[in-house]
């Protein structure tokens, strides 16, 4: 049984602090978030949690944008940094040795960016190409449209990366109020996963990010859900794309329901042995990608099917996968079903267990997320414990009311 050591430090200045220890592991994970993405801006700043994260990495107070880059590649090890509607996060791999490298690197590019003009001019001309090659991208087109028109009303409508206009419309001043927010009002999540001692790691964190003051005023995040359909065309396309989905309001962290929710995804559409690549894909040809998802947000789930296919086989695709849900919600698992379902979550959870950034992203998703982090044992506990009876009552009742939308985006007519 793997027994996992998580230990957990706040301190008076909003800073989580996480670190899962790994005493046989050879490198080290360490990574800081902060809890402002795309969700948490307004029309006119679309874009700027994305802006910010680009920018923080051309330079520092002490270091240039090469200095960054080397000061962590020429020691073996990776810098990486994401935005997602959620939160925004900077990490690192490096040898166990390099975790105060790596922690001052990160936290001297959140506390001292300098955000040079130059700089946010270049950089507006790299996400430009990079909002532009979303837009190449049919399966991003879809999945943007769909939180757009199923999210209508609240900031989860946003795309992540912003917009041309948007992009081009933000300011060095934007990026300094959203540098002020980081020292003043966000609260931030600091983890580290491998042979890392938690005090000493304390203590690093409370070194290099001195220049944090306070956390008083976290960001709303604020829910709605639309029952509606559209449709994009893009000349360029030769198949359809599709995401049919919906949400779930999650402000109550119903564990029960997401552990639910989880197994019935794996079963109906996460991998190759799912019902959803059966029936469309192998059964019958229509399709080479579909699958079903699932999204945690710190107060919502949202569930949906994205498929690619020709045109003329869109309607058949989508109402087979329609009916194989329906189906479930009927009949609930097949026989045997759930205990494969079961050992897929269990066995990849355990695979995941060797590897330090996994374990890693892990700690920040469930903290940022959920709020708590459960260890792997509790994880397995609770999926084990789960009866077809409980799966299939809580699904039923969730997506009894529950708002579906559809976003398509196929080719242009000639």
């Amino acid at each position: 049984m793997l027994r996992q050591k998580i230990l957990r430090t706040e301190l008076d200045n909003g800073i989580t602090i996480l670190t899962d220890y790994m005493p046989g592991a050879y490198s080290a994970n360490v990574g800081a978030w902060i809890p402002r993405g795309s969700r948490h801006e307004t029309a006119e700043t679309n874009g700027l949690a994305h802006f910010y994260e680009h920018l923080v990495f051309k330079g520092t107070e002490k270091r240039s944008a090469f200095e960054i880059a080397h000061t962590i590649e020429d020691r073996g090890g990776n810098l990486e940094a994401y935005t997602t509607r959620q939160e925004t996060g900077f990490y690192a791999q490096v040898v166990r040795e390099d975790v105060p490298l790596a922690l001052d690197v990160i936290s001297d590019m959140l506390m001292h960016p300098r955000f040079d003009s130059k700089e946010i001019e270049k950089e507006r001309k790299v996400i430009i190409e990079e909002v532009h090659s979303y837009d190449d991208i049919a399966e991003e087109c879809v999945g943007d449209l769909f939180n757009a028109i199923h999210y209508k009303g609240c900031g989860l409508e946003f795309p992540i990366a912003g917009t041309v206009k948007t992009v081009k419309g933000l300011t060095r001043t934007d990026l300094l109020e959203y540098e002020r927010q980081v020292l003043e009002d966000l609260p931030l999540t600091v983890c580290a996963a491998g042979k890392v001692d938690h005090e000493k790691f304390v203590e690093l964190v409370q070194q290099y990010f001195e220049a944090k003051k306070s956390a008083k005023k976290p960001f709303a995040n604020p829910y709605k859900a639309n029952a509606l359909q559209k449709t994009k065309t893009k000349k360029e396309l030769s198949q359809s794309n599709l995401f049919w989905g919906t949400s779930f309001d999650f402000a109550d962290g119903n564990m029960d329901f997401l552990r639910a929710l989880g197994l019935f995804n794996v079963a109906f559409g996460a991998d190759m042995g799912s019902r959803l690549f059966q029936k469309v894909r192998e059964e019958r040809g229509l399709a080479y990608s579909v699958y079903s998802m699932t999204d945690v947000f710190k107060d919502t789930l949202g569930w949906g099917v994205s498929l690619a296919t020709a045109p003329h086989k869109m309607n058949v695709a989508l109402s087979i996968a329609q009916k194989e849900f329906q189906n479930f919600l009927q009949n609930g698992f097949e026989k045997g079903e759930l205990e494969r379902t079961k050992m897929n979550v269990i066995g990849g959870l355990r695979i995941a267990a060797d590897s330090c950034e996994k374990r890693l992203m892990r700690l920040a998703d469930q903290s940022l997320h959920l709020g708590t982090v459960y260890s792997m044992v509790e994880t397995e506990a609770q999926v084990k414990a789960f009866s077809e009876e409980r799966v299939v009552e809580l699904l039923r009742e969730a997506f009894k009311d529950a708002p579906f939308a559809t976003a398509i985006v196929k080719p242009a007519k000639k």
